[in-house]
């Protein structure tokens, strides 16, 4: 037992150099990804839309999110340099020569593909949407701090065209809760009038609406000409302040829990879990599909192997993006969701590993049904 998990001294050398190759690679990937995201923020912070002390933090949150896709792409390019480099500098025909197979360099790469693909599981499924909740939260609230800066407490102030008018006593340090609110908002047949000891902005995780939340108040409806006066008390009542836009939808939806997506059961919900497990699943296929594209014959330089290999990610995400779209919309049924391009990427992977050249396996084929029509 002791022996199977013993790795030998080579074993370690080429653990080492993709732990150190990923590292590095995925290091590059987040400083170009986390400058483009700081730029972005930095411009609506300078528009006003968010506060300059929270673009450090909302970059944070999304850089965690973004280690799910570039957390497969690093590994996969760190196995085609890191076998490569072996290549081109003979160590590859040494480790031949000393009784080291293919197969066995492969179970190597596998063992830190597994390693890896756990890790992007417990990010996908777990740490990603719980980051993208908060820094949804803290962008949210950005906003809607940035929305109520114009409200200055003691003063009235109109909205919505004229037809609220919003008065609070006093106002919080984040700008989201107020005291003594009273709020006025005039309907075609209608007028309703608030006044609350407590109010507080507050956004719907699920649809994203913007709601006002009161507490401890009363409601007025006066309908006509103040003929009539209907007085209602609430210990808590919400008001919609701004709708969420649909094209949020996808950014809310990666908020939420894999579970709470998993019961909630909607085709759109089935495609964002299967999109979340598809993660370590792609992240397993790709290191084992890195080995052949490594090109491990020498003299055929290090980076031979880059071109198609980056071409091959490029078919293989493309095609996990638009299957994940088509299940969305119901195009094809959740039960064949992702699954299909998986599996043909491992056909893909399966015939590459083949022990012999495909050609050479169709030739002998063909011989063989020659040889049979005799």
């Amino acid at each position: 037992m002791e022996r199977m998990f013993k790795f030998r001294i080579v074993d370690r050398y080429i653990l080492k150099e993709l732990s150190l190759n990923v590292t590095a690679i995925t290091l590059v990937l987040l400083l170009i990804f986390g400058g483009i995201r700081f730029i972005r923020f930095l411009g609506q912070a300078t528009e006003g839309k968010v506060p300059g002390e929270t673009i450090l933090a909302l970059s944070t949150y999304e850089a965690i999110g973004a280690l799910v896709l570039l957390l497969p792409l690093a590994a996969f390019l760190a196995v085609i340099l890191v076998l490569g480099r072996m290549a081109n500098d003979s160590e590859i025909v040494v480790l031949f020569a000393c009784g080291i197979s293919r197969g066995h360099l492969l179970r190597v790469v596998l063992a830190f593909g597994l390693v890896l693909a756990i890790g992007v599981g417990c990010i996908s499924l777990y740490l990603g949407p719980l980051a993208s909740a908060e820094g949804y939260r803290l962008k949210q609230e950005a906003i809607l701090a940035a929305e109520t800066s114009g409200l200055v407490a003691g003063n009235f102030k109109k909205t919505k065209g004229g037809q609220w008018v919003f008065y609070a006593e006093s106002l919080t340090e984040d700008r989201l809760g107020m005291r003594n609110v009273f709020i006025q908002v005039r309907e075609p047949t209608q007028k309703i009038l608030f006044r609350s000891s407590r109010g507080r902005l507050q956004t719907d995780g699920i649809t994203g609406d913007k709601h006002l939340i009161l507490e401890e108040g009363y409601r007025y409806d006066l309908v006509g000409n103040d003929v009539g006066i209907r007085i209602s008390r609430f210990e808590r009542h919400g008001i919609l302040v701004k709708k969420g836009g649909a094209q949020e939808f996808r950014i809310r939806h990666k908020t939420l829990p894999t579970l709470t997506l998993w019961e909630m059961g909607a085709p759109k919900d089935i495609a964002e879990v299967q999109w979340r497990v598809s993660m370590p699943i792609a992240t397993l296929l790709l290191v084992m599909l890195a080995v052949p594209l490594a090109r491990l014959e020498p003299r055929q330089g290090r980076y031979a192997g880059l071109v198609p290999a980056v071409l091959v990610y490029v078919i293989y995400s493309n095609m996990l993006g638009i299957s994940r779209n088509w299940v969305e919309h119901e195009v094809i049924p959740a039960s064949l969701g992702l699954w299909w391009v998986h599996g043909q990427m491992l056909l893909v992977v399966l015939v590459l590993l083949w022990p012999q050249p495909l050609w050479r396996v169709l030739h002998q084929l063909r011989r063989l049904l020659a040889w049979v029509k005799r």
